[in-house]
């Protein structure tokens, strides 16, 4: 193709040089629209829980039934402390109860937006004794502050992650006294979910899930596997089942001894219930192990 000259040349140029302030023209607003849609997005999902009167409310109740294997949970011979400790440790993550019903598993709905008041926020406790932690599984409310005990004359260390593809550690105390005390502040629990604890203080079957729940509408299950809610507005609500996980997968080893414990992904089953005006209603999950 003959290159252009001349005036036609200058043409040319000029035209290049509008090319970038179209494309910017262009480009801006198209970011903008995408800022207002991840806003939107983000605005959609931190919508915060409304508390107030239920009018109408139904009692919603279940069972979270083993099926299938019911397999004895591992124990552990204890490696550090055995005074203290004791020689051996069963793994708290499988509770079968005689009738089936699994014990420690968390029930929740997932998409109420309103509903009856929280609890108000308070000082909860997860102690450490016996080189165990109790509860092993516990419910704080959003806003609440969290005692860390330690009831043993040895030293612990409570290393606190959330429970994601890529953990991030929330908290990490240690405690080398008997007695000592330590309150994890509510800024370091301001996001609901799951977070795991274990002990990096040579304990490592030691570990405990603390669940921040930004709504009252949690339970964990009872030694025969039973939850309960009350006060549930009319509607058609997702519950979701959640239990931690009983398999180890990977052991990391440091010389001889172990670590850590590495568990199997957590469990998670939905489902889909209508609960009606002034209504009692029963719901019942199988959870089945890998």
């Amino acid at each position: 193709m003959q290159e252009a000259s001349g005036p036609s040349r200058r043409f040319v140029r000029r035209l290049s040089a509008l090319e970038p302030m179209r494309a910017a023209r262009l480009i801006i607003p198209l970011r903008c629209l995408l800022c207002c849609v991840v806003l939107s997005v983000t605005a959609r999902a931190q919508v915060p829980y409304r508390e107030g009167e239920v009018r109408n409310g139904s009692i919603l109740t279940g069972v979270v039934r083993a099926s299938g294997d019911k397999t004895a949970p591992d124990v552990f011979q204890t490696t550090k402390d055995p005074k203290v400790c004791g020689s051996r440790k069963t793994c708290p993550r499988w509770r079968v109860g005689r009738s089936g019903g699994v014990a420690g598993a968390v029930v929740y709905l997932e998409d109420v937006a309103a509903g009856k008041p929280m609890a108000k926020p308070s000082c909860q406790t997860l102690a450490q004794t016996r080189c165990e932690y109790s509860p092993h599984i516990m419910i704080v409310p959003l806003g609440s502050e969290l005692a860390i005990v330690n009831n043993d004359p040895i030293l612990h260390n409570v290393h606190a992650y959330e429970a994601a593809e890529a953990p991030r550690s929330i908290f990490n105390i240690a405690q080398p006294v008997r007695g000592q005390r330590t309150v994890i502040k509510t800024k370091q629990l301001s996001q609901p979910g799951f977070v795991s604890a274990a002990c990096d203080a040579g304990h490592p079957w030691m570990d405990a899930t603390i669940v921040v729940a930004s709504h009252p509408y949690y339970a964990i299950t009872d030694t025969n596997g039973a939850f309960r809610f009350e006060d549930v507005p009319p509607g058609t609500y997702t519950v979701v089942l959640w239990h931690e996980g009983v398999r180890i997968v990977k052991k990391e080893l440091e010389g001889e001894k172990v670590k850590k414990y590495i568990y199997e992904e957590p469990y998670v089953v939905r489902k889909s219930v209508v609960v009606p005006p002034q209504s009692a209603v029963k719901e019942e999950f199988a959870l089945t192990l890998r």
